[in-house]
């Protein structure tokens, strides 16, 4: 068994960058709960700089947590990082040895001897965490990865895209869950994904959708197929056991 959590809100975060002749990132690890622990952080997008994110984030859980870290890429044909070459991931054989995956990836279309590690490691029963656009991360005969696994897939814009922010609200049943430890206030910088997880998961946050982009904005009270945007909220947060 294998527990996912997609988190399905962007993160603005910035990092350093990688070389061509090794185009991906390693961080050493040490001393912490995750000694001896390998996570791969994925990244691969073309709108939330998960190719600036993922590498700081990989130096966080590396230099406070202990995990050894490694963060892939899309590269182009001269090794330098790319967002737009769906077709490319760097060092995916990192893979064989990962004890978690973190990714953010949209309509990738990595070849079937790369896809094969990714597939080989979540087969494996690790932890996958999907952030953002995971949901649709690969397109094609991979597509259904984000419904079947992560529990949903690409629907809609459920708020209006680059016009009303997300505030995210702690389901009443999930204020005792210790992913939710010091979480307090939640704001994003972007819209709320339509999302329906499978009646298996276990809803952390809902996204209120915000009447403007202004953290003090309002929830919006507008309607779209016939009801209220926040009535209820849509799930942004969520954990499920995927055998």
């Amino acid at each position: 068994m294998k527990q996912l959590l997609p988190t399905l809100f962007a993160c603005a975060l910035f990092s350093s960058i990688t070389n061509a002749e090794d185009p991906w990132i390693t961080y050493p690890g040490g001393e912490g709960p995750g000694k001896g622990k390998h996570i791969v952080l994925l990244a691969g997008d073309e709108e939330y700089r998960s190719e600036e994110g993922l590498p700081m984030l990989g130096k966080i859980l590396s230099q406070h947590h202990g995990f050894k870290c490694t963060v892939s890429f899309s590269v182009n044909d001269k090794g330098e990082i790319d967002p737009n070459n769906q077709k490319s991931i760097s060092n995916p054989k990192a893979l064989a040895s990962a004890d978690a995956i973190i990714m953010l990836l949209r309509f990738r279309t990595w070849s079937d001897e790369d896809y094969k590690h990714f597939d080989d490691a979540c087969n494996r029963g690790i932890p996958v965490l999907g952030l953002r656009t995971s949901t649709h991360a690969f397109r094609g005969k991979h597509a259904g990865f984000g419904k079947r696994v992560l529990g949903e897939k690409w629907v809609s814009h459920w708020g209006g895209h680059k016009r009303e922010a997300c505030r995210g609200a702690i389901e009443p049943s999930a204020k005792s869950n210790p992913i939710l430890n010091g979480v307090t206030d939640m704001f994003a910088d972007s819209d709320v994904y339509e999302a329906y997880p499978p009646k298996d998961a276990t809803i952390l946050v809902r996204g209120l959708v915000l009447e403007t982009m202004d953290p003090g904005s309002k929830p919006s009270t507008k309607e779209k197929k016939g009801r209220g945007v926040n009535d209820p909220a849509m799930p942004v947060a969520w954990t499920r056991n995927h055998k």
